[in-house]
């Protein structure tokens, strides 16, 4: 049996068991399929990042939970990534534009240092897609709020993806938003017709200054109802706020996504969108990382 390093680490968050968590295994090479999901179910929540080599990138990532593998994990990716500049696998300076392979294909991804290591990295997402969707009672009924509740008089509900399909819901306040309480049969059926990973509920109102929208991310069964910080739904969610022109243009480029705070894991997710020529051309997603611990674990 052989003996495997494994880093929890904290994302979206300059502080220790804040921000959204994940497991990472930087080298794992020597790691079957089988192997993955047995490591990954022993683990538990969060999710597990596997780190290997590539050929047609910097480094290839594969996301598990214990019901098995995702194509891809918006803040693992971050957390993964971040890891391993930490330990120079990119060389001495891991400035410049890399590329990291995922079963959804490969991406781009950048990571801004320091003095001190990796400060944050950017992982470029995929061209963003919109459809209206979604029926007002209906989505209501399974956030557990009446339709008043919904800000759909301003904006619109719609199906946003750029590489994880998902719902986008406006609330009327951050009260509202603090009132949701899905129901999750409700929310496996609204996921499952509207074929999306999850609702990504959001409101104008902050509770953090220098905050754009808060947010809260649901997930369907069997994953857990609400996620810390979503990054894949956040660069949705930021890329249609500039599809609609919904934030001014000067903050295309520095926006910022609260999330996690009634789950007592407060985050900060940084979108940057650019626009051109009325169609946007790149979305990218950052954030910050800390280690919260480091273990070994034994291969299956």
């Amino acid at each position: 049996m052989a003996e495997l390093e494994m880093l929890r680490l904290d994302v979206f968050t300059n502080e220790l068991y804040m921000g959204n968590p994940v497991n990472v295994v930087p080298e794992a090479d020597s790691v079957d399929d089988v192997q993955m999901l047995r490591i990954a179910s022993e683990l538990g929540s969060p999710p597990t990042a596997f780190a290997m080599r590539s050929r047609k990138a910097d480094v290839r990532l594969r996301f598990f939970t214990p019901y098995g593998e995702e194509p891809l994990v918006g803040h693992a990716t971050i957390g993964a990534l971040w890891c391993l500049a930490q330990r120079k696998a990119f060389g001495e300076s891991s400035s410049g534009r890399r590329r990291v392979e995922t079963q959804v294909g490969v991406l781009p991804f950048t990571v801004d240092s320091g003095p001190e290591g990796p400060q944050m990295v950017w992982m470029t997402q995929k061209r963003p897609l919109f459809a209206s969707e979604g029926d007002e009672k209906e989505v209501a009924s399974a956030l557990g709020v009446g339709v008043d509740s919904l800000f759909t008089d301003r904006f619109p509900l719609s199906r946003a993806s750029t590489g994880m399909p998902c719902l986008l819901v406006p609330i009327r306040s951050i009260d509202a938003i603090g009132r949701l309480e899905p129901k999750a049969s409700e929310l496996a059926t609204l996921s499952r017709e509207l074929d999306v990973a999850g609702v990504m509920a959001y409101s104008w109102g902050v509770l953090e200054e220098g905050s754009t929208v808060h947010a809260r991310f649901f997930c369907p069964p069997p994953l857990p109802l609400e996620d810390a910080a979503s990054g894949l739904s956040a660069g949705a969610l930021g890329a249609f706020l500039v599809e609609k022109d919904f934030v001014p243009k000067e903050r295309f480029g520095s926006m910022v996504v609260e999330q996690g705070h009634w789950l007592g894991r407060p985050s900060k997710i940084h979108v940057r969108v650019e626009k051109r020529g009325g169609s946007i051309r790149r979305v990218e997603v950052g954030g910050s990382v800390r280690t919260s611990f480091v273990a070994r674990i034994i291969t299956p």
